[in-house]
């Protein structure tokens, strides 16, 4: 058995220059300082934005700085936005980005995360989750909820953090806190993260590995 899992665009989803960076916040509304957390989902209640949103107002008065930004359109997102509302959450729904503008996005942040979680005692949950990849290529650690192959796509200490209570605001608060006030740390995850997408998850390297499979089934 050859597992081939799914990908990523190395070329196109890639680190971004100081300048690109600027630019890239310029463009999303995000403030050039901020500690900023991305996020890119279809807005369903498995993808955790709830906690996420919660996590953000708990983190908020003792980080000022922080800035919370998700893109994506869904039937949750009028519960999201009154969450928002509710809570004082450093958060802003960015609604639906254009695929062409998702490297910017990602590369944008500090940090990305998606708080995804098992629903109906796991009939529903995570299949591995590309945005994860995509984060990592644009040199972005990431943290991921514990549910299906998230666990896969993210690297737990290495490229990221998982979460393994997705469910408890207090869990993902402090795993965001963690990346939060340690920026060499962010940028150790973000490398290393870049490094795993471009030698394991980089469509050559999984076209190849398709090959030499299909090689040695002829053989």
């Amino acid at each position: 058995v050859v597992v081939v899992p799914p990908g990523v665009d190395v070329e196109r989803f890639t680190p971004l220059t100081d300048v690109e960076r600027r630019a890239a916040r310029q463009r999303f509304g995000a403030s050039p300082d901020a500690t900023l957390v991305v996020s890119v989902s279809r807005l369903v209640p498995r993808k955790g934005m709830d906690v996420l949103v919660r996590a953000a107002a708990r983190l908020a008065p003792i980080h000022p700085d922080l800035e919370v930004v998700i893109a994506g359109g869904g039937r949750d997102q009028g519960r999201l936005a009154r969450l928002i509302q509710d809570t004082g959450a450093p958060v802003r729904l960015l609604g639906r980005v254009d695929d062409r503008d998702l490297p910017a996005l990602y590369g944008a942040g500090d940090i990305f995360a998606m708080d995804c979680r098992n629903r109906w005692l796991g009939l529903e949950q995570e299949g591995f989750g590309i945005v994860f990849l995509e984060a990592a290529a644009c040199g972005v650690p990431q943290v991921a909820g514990h549910s299906g192959g998230a666990a896969e796509a993210v690297a737990d200490g290495e490229t990221g953090l998982v979460v393994h209570d997705p469910r408890s605001v207090a869990q993902l608060a402090d795993a965001l806190r963690s990346l939060v006030v340690d920026p060499d740390r962010r940028r150790k995850m973000g490398d290393a993260a870049r490094a795993r997408a471009e030698a394991h998850f980089s469509y050559d390297v999984l076209a190849d590995t398709l090959a030499d499979a299909h090689a040695g089934v002829d053989a």
